[in-house]
């Protein structure tokens, strides 16, 4: 017999509790408490382990109820793959325990729903730190963090955030968990992690991540350079990345972006100004600062004041206001070579509409970084909104991926075919957050 959708909420309930299972789009009271409808199609649920996930997970496999993990539940759900399905929304905010913390290893066991800044708060007064990695990227659940498809998630001092996995628990569309080995890499094989990691739970809900954790910096430094052009300003964190420099953060802004972010005025239309900050034991920390300093220096650069780059340090980590700016509105990642071309090519696209462009490249790797984009209206000086906004972004994007950049976010198309084969081979009944990591598009 089939189940009715009112069978599979008492079922739910069964498993995570009834003060855990909430309609979609109700609110439980103070209390916790829900009034119970015959409406929803759709449930929210909170379960407090990997135990009630899998019974949760193994429920909706067997009457075809789509799981769609939201973790804190801050993301938007698309609806996409949705259409006409009953759904659950995973929320693991109740999963938020650090279940074993080793200060001699540094290693960390968390259950996927403790949030960032959770973490950071328990491993503060140890002396201890995730990492120096962009605090945009750091407001989600460690589940989260490592679930979605965010280039942001890495740092030229750490890595991608994924490197600092060595093992997490999962369970797969059939309520089944895996375990994969925390144990040195050269002896694991193949790396299923991986394979989790940016799935969007597609392939697997994650559970709980052992994570590779950091000392507390020694010292930090902080230093700002001002290059004869954008170009150059390119050159010298290349060049110092190439001498092995490790520093904590990166970011080149042009002319106009430094004026309206930094408050610095330049003396020529074409300069720019790199900031960099250097962390950890302080010879490594020096060292690190004088690498990028030696770059900017072959470059044609000058130090400015180091205050300029104490500021932008402390907007970075919103210890300080930030001017009012418009948010960037357009986003693209460019391989080092193709940076400089990407970036003129969206300010040509922008000049060709006559409007003006205020742009900073960030989150540097030596595979490539991220561009950022805000459109300026010329007669008013305001940021750029609306249908105007909309044309010329979609002309100034398709400007850049003529040049070679990738719109943020975006994946290989070629490995479609194999992505579909795994997810039909792991997930038959296609109820693991359908429409994500969509393959026909």
């Amino acid at each position: 017999m089939t189940a009715t959708r009112e069978d599979i909420g008492r079922a739910l309930s069964d498993i995570v509790g009834n003060r855990y299972v909430w309609p979609l789009g109700v609110e439980p009271d103070d209390e916790g408490r829900v009034q119970p409808t015959d409406a929803a199609a759709a449930w929210r649920i909170a379960p407090s382990s990997a135990a009630e996930i899998a019974g949760v997970v193994a429920l909706a496999n067997r009457h075809g109820v789509a799981i769609v993990p939201v973790g804190s539940g801050t993301r938007g759900v698309s609806q996409a793959g949705l259409a006409g399905r009953l759904c659950c929304l995973v929320e693991t905010q109740r999963m938020d325990h650090v279940l074993r913390l080793d200060e001699t290893s540094l290693i960390v066991h968390v259950q996927a729903g403790i949030s960032v800044q959770g973490l950071r708060r328990v491993l503060a007064p140890r002396r201890l730190s995730l990492g120096d990695y962009p605090p945009a990227a750091m407001r989600s659940s460690i589940g989260g963090l490592l679930a979605v498809r965010t280039p942001g998630k890495s740092s030229p001092r750490h890595g991608f955030i994924e490197d600092a996995v060595l093992g997490l628990s999962a369970v797969l569309a059939d309520g089944r968990t895996i375990h994969t080995r925390m144990a040195p890499r050269r002896s694991t094989g193949p790396d299923l992690a991986r394979a989790l990691c940016g799935s969007e739970g597609t392939l697997g809900f994650i559970t709980s991540v052992y994570l590779r954790i950091h000392r507390r910096p020694e010292s930090r430094f902080f230093a700002a350079y001002v290059l004869p052009e954008l170009d150059a300003a390119l050159s010298a964190v290349y060049l110092a990345l190439r001498e092995e420099a490790a520093p904590a953060a990166l970011r080149v802004y042009d002319h106009a972006a430094a004026e309206a972010m930094l408050g610095v005025a330049l003396e020529r239309p074409a300069q720019a100004v790199l900031t960099v900050a250097t962390a950890g034991p302080t010879d490594l920390a020096v060292c690190d600062r004088d690498l990028v300093a030696s770059a900017a220096e072959a470059m044609g650069g000058a130090a400015l004041d180091e205050a300029v780059a104490e500021r932008w340090w402390r907007r970075r980590n919103a210890q300080d206001a930030e001017p009012a700016a418009p948010a960037p509105a357009l986003q693209v990642t460019a391989a080092p070579a193709s940076q400089r071309r990407v970036y003129h090519a969206v300010c040509d696209a922008a000049d060709a509409a006559a409007v003006d462009v205020r742009g900073y490249v960030s989150r540097f790797d030596y595979d490539g970084a991220v561009l950022f984009f805000s459109f300026i209206d010329r007669a008013s000086g305001d940021a750029l909104g609306g249908d105007a906004l909309d044309e010329v972004r979609r002309a100034t994007a398709q400007a850049a991926c003529d040049a070679g950049a990738l719109p943020l976010g975006s994946r290989n198309r070629d490995l479609a075919p194999y992505l579909v084969e795994l997810r039909a081979l792991l997930d038959p009944n296609e109820i693991m957050n359908p429409g994500a990591l969509a393959t026909t598009s």
